[in-house]
């Protein structure tokens, strides 16, 4: 599963080696964009496909994505799984409801939480409380990637568990083994991640 997912990120340059500012602020040799899977709609139905089988077996009610990268991913596995779908905002809107998470839902629910990528878990936290406040239980997440650098510990800590279908390292040792990316740059982010894991 990794190789193939791998693979996928790679062909649609969704992995890409070089010097990026993270929303994090973090600056890294290694981005992931997973915000052009759904203008490729063969590349997205096989990715969630392996989103879901994944996550079948986590108890839930709902699933929620968060903005805006969790959201395309989140309503195609809600729709997947035959699950209602809510979704939090970036921000309150400041006219209407004024409502930080949209959707219909009642309190006591569960929900599992999907983004695309996770790097410290700051937007998954977020989106977290905010549920939380409306009276939404959560105890599981899920990304896609999870680059980790401190995502499933901070989490952890909020007694949401990080389920994930592969972490950075792994998809990076992949594309190193099939000559698709160079020694220098593999090294760089090997260095870098494990900088980023004695730090958490």
């Amino acid at each position: 599963m990794i190789s193939e997912l791998a693979l996928l990120l790679y062909k649609l340059n969704c992995v890409q080696v070089g010097d990026f500012l993270l929303t994090s602020g973090m600056r890294s040799p290694i981005y992931v964009d997973l915000r052009r899977i759904p203008s490729h709609p063969e590349v997205f139905e096989r990715i969630t496909d392996l989103c879901v089988n994944k996550i079948r077996e986590i108890k839930a009610d709902l699933v929620c994505g968060i903005a805006t990268g969790g959201i395309p991913l989140a309503t195609l596995i809600a729709y997947k799984l035959k699950m209602p779908l809510i979704y939090v905002r970036k921000g309150e809107r400041g006219h209407g409801t004024k409502r930080l998470v949209e959707g219909d839902y009642n309190p006591g629910a569960t929900a599992l939480v999907v983004d695309d990528v996770s790097t410290t878990g700051g937007s998954i936290l977020r989106a977290v409380r905010a549920l939380r406040e409306e009276g939404i239980r959560v105890y599981d997440a899920f990304v896609v990637v999870d680059r980790g650098q401190g995502a499933c510990e901070r989490l952890a800590k909020e007694g949401v568990t990080l389920h994930f279908l592969a972490r950075l390292m792994d998809i990076v040792e992949f594309l190193f083994s099939e000559g698709l990316i160079n020694r220098h740059y593999y090294e760089s982010i090997k260095e870098y991640l494990r900088g980023c894991r004695s730090r958490v």
